[in-house]
């Protein structure tokens, strides 16, 4: 008879991943707080806190790594490396990039992409990323700006996107 815990735990930590990401996306509040006229499409206190949490894991799983045994050096390796990536997407995303709307501009201000405010006829594709589960939009002179499932008003603007393609598809643009 095989390792009953084993599959005990995998099957836990399944459904405990599970949950975690079910829990995020029922937090994200559907309408987007607004700035005056503008919708700002934001995360929510749940989302800041795993992503927070997610930087000491990081750093556990680095330690990890450089104390594995020379034949599980190349999977520990990798392991770390899609930990340090994923976690440094997620603090670039959450508290570094800041993405809002209405009905004739695009807002979006990051490190690397200062403040910018363009006319929605720039819209040039709206897609889903596999890799990243997230999906995304993108602007001429923005670029790729991606709106996850996790972000308060995600849901209102996916209804006004649908809106607004359907108007630009029409209008010729």
């Amino acid at each position: 008879m095989g390792d009953l815990g084993g599959w005990a735990m995998a099957i836990a930590s399944g459904l405990t991943g599970g949950a975690v990401v079910f829990g995020l996306s029922v937090a994200a509040k559907s309408k987007a707080p607004r700035q005056g006229r503008i919708c700002l499409l934001t995360y929510g206190t749940p989302v800041k806190v795993l992503t927070i949490a997610m930087v000491p894991l990081t750093l556990f799983v680095v330690y990890a790594m450089l104390n594995a045994s020379s034949d599980q050096m190349l999977m520990a390796f990798l392991v770390a490396c899609g930990f340090i990536a994923g976690t440094a997407f997620l603090v670039y995303q959450v508290f570094f990039v800041r993405f809002g709307y209405d009905r004739n501009s695009v807002y979006f201000d990051s490190p690397f992409c200062r403040n910018k405010c363009v006319a929605w006829e720039n819209l040039e594709n709206v897609g889903f990323s596999l890799l990243v589960q997230a999906h995304y939009i993108e602007v001429a002179g923005i670029g790729r700006i991606w709106c996850s499932s996790f972000l308060n008003g995600h849901d209102e603007f996916g209804l006004f996107l649908e809106s607004k393609t359907r108007t630009l598809i029409g209008s010729g643009s």
